[in-house]
């Protein structure tokens, strides 16, 4: 007793709720290791990306920026985000980046957890946001998609609290969408669910006449939210071309982001797995047959590529946190008699104006604790003292660069041979620049003299650089531990 009324007292003096006290820590924890961060050379692109759209007004619609498709056919899908990149970073620098990512996730984080106490009781609702933040955490970088978080739970709690009181979402729901499309490609998914939504309302209807009424009701609803993620500069481009995107297979499989879980290390998705395998056997959940199908459908896009482990950690609890509310109060543990009981059900309640305040004044001060030191950008990605030396040597024209350093190389005003836009180069040109990079085939002198290359930025561990050693013509300029320059001495074949 004790235990609780000192907690409960302090809970409503200081008036802060569970779902602030989770913000703040996912926000510690994350502006801790702000290296992590900044750890992706993409964020130097679309840095890069956003000034040119604040600098011209307007958005591009061929590959700029790069060397090789200069003149192809482009969506810059993340328009929106990179704009807001941009902007953080020429007014607070690294350190800005790094807070506005935390403070996405943080933000995100709140609301999932705010919409489980909805359903569950206190400590089943944490132990689900836990395992999303395990979930959601390896892919935090300052990238557009940080944006979309709290878009993501916001449209995922309005579906299903729609299918919880047997309607169709309200209107103004799809607003978001407009934001969404305008923010990042994966608002496709959040189309894709809606159809999923609707499915379930029709089939679970129970008559004729209440599946014509949920048909009409969520058809319309799906109608405004295609129309809202066609409101952007490139209208049915955009639409199409996330699919265009997870059709590139060679490109996929490539790209690390994109590959599956690797299992032979630690995967958070094997503990997500762990957990929700042993309480739904061990307990007995059961779930109706669309939400098995749902969840499937998350685990399955989780398993073939890793990135999407954060919709199975926001999404899935969503899912299921109704369908299982009661199996769960019906248990020992979700019977709040206990006094850590008590004292999280009075934790769960919506802070208070005094509660908001207080969150804000620790926001502050675990920025100005953590930021300063953690936000230094990682040299993997950064070759700057390689193109210092090819710089002072004077040395222009086309370069073949590693994968990971055209981000940088657009950051730094030069074309690259190839950079993060995927979508922009193909599957064919991916895989003849991936094969040549390995020394898989004899692409790489065919590609030096297709493209006029008159240096090359690699990085040490590529095999190209061994043959680029003994290629005639070809001699080595700058090495260190980040990158390695080859420049071609033979004038006429430039």
């Amino acid at each position: 007793m004790t235990i609780s009324a000192t907690l409960a007292a302090g809970r409503s003096r200081y008036g802060l709720s569970l779902p602030l006290i989770f913000a703040l820590g996912v926000y510690g924890l994350i502006a801790g290791h702000g290296g992590a961060v900044l750890h992706d050379p993409d964020t130097y692109l679309h840095i890069a990306v956003g000034r040119w759209i604040i600098a011209h007004g307007a958005v591009p619609h061929e590959g700029i920026f790069s060397a090789t498709m200069s003149q192809a056919p482009w969506v810059a899908h993340e328009w929106g985000g990179e704009v807001l990149l941009a902007w953080v970073f020429d007014v607070f620098g690294w350190a800005g980046l790094v807070a506005v990512t935390c403070f996405c996730v943080a933000v995100a984080v709140a609301m999932l957890l705010r919409q489980l106490l909805h359903s569950l009781v206190p400590v089943h609702a944490m132990i689900a946001t836990a395992l999303a933040v395990t979930l959601v955490i390896p892919h935090v970088l300052a990238r557009p998609h940080v944006f979309t978080l709290p878009i993501l739970v916001a449209w995922v709690a309005g579906l299903v609290r729609a299918r919880g009181e047997d309607r169709a979402p309200v209107w103004w729901l799809a607003l978001l969408m407009v934001l969404w499309a305008n923010l990042h490609g994966g608002y496709l998914f959040g189309l894709g669910l809606t159809g999923l939504f609707a499915l379930e309302a029709v089939v679970l209807a129970p008559d004729r006449r209440s599946r014509l009424r949920e048909a009409r009701g969520w058809g319309l609803f799906g109608a405004l939210a295609v129309g809202a993620a066609l409101l952007t500069p490139y209208g049915l481009a955009g639409l199409l071309l996330p699919l265009r995107l997870t059709g590139m297979s060679f490109a996929m499989g490539q790209l690390v982001e994109w590959r599956s879980p690797d299992f032979q290390s630690f995967e958070p998705l094997e503990l997500w797995l762990a957990v929700v395998l042993f309480a739904g056997f061990a307990l007995g959940w059961r779930l109706p047959p669309t939400r098995i199908l749902m969840l499937l459908l998350l685990l399955h896009m989780a398993l073939q590529h890793r990135r999407h482990g954060e919709l199975v950690g926001l999404v899935a609890p969503l899912l299921l946190a109704p369908p299982l509310a009661a199996q769960l109060r019906a248990l020992p543990a979700g019977r709040a008699d206990g006094p850590v009981d008590r004292t999280l059900a009075e934790l769960a309640k919506p802070a208070s104006l005094r509660g908001i305040a207080l969150a804000g004044v620790g926001l502050a001060a675990l920025s100005a604790a953590v930021l300063h030191g953690a936000a230094t950008r990682s040299d993997v990605a950064t070759p700057s003292a390689a193109l210092a030396a090819v710089a002072a040597e004077h040395i222009t024209g086309p370069v073949l660069n590693d994968y990971g350093f055209g981000g940088y190389l657009i950051f730094s005003g030069i074309r690259p041979f190839i950079d993060g836009r995927a979508e922009l180069y193909g599957d064919e040109l991916i895989r003849r620049y991936v094969q040549a990079m390995l020394l898989e085939s004899g692409e790489l002198p065919k590609l030096l003299d297709r493209y006029g290359i008159a240096w090359t930025l690699i990085a040490p561990e590529r095999p190209a650089v061994l043959l680029l050693d003994r290629l005639p013509g070809w001699r080595r300029l700058y090495t260190d531990d980040i990158a390695i320059v080859h420049v071609r001495t033979d004038p006429a074949s430039r």
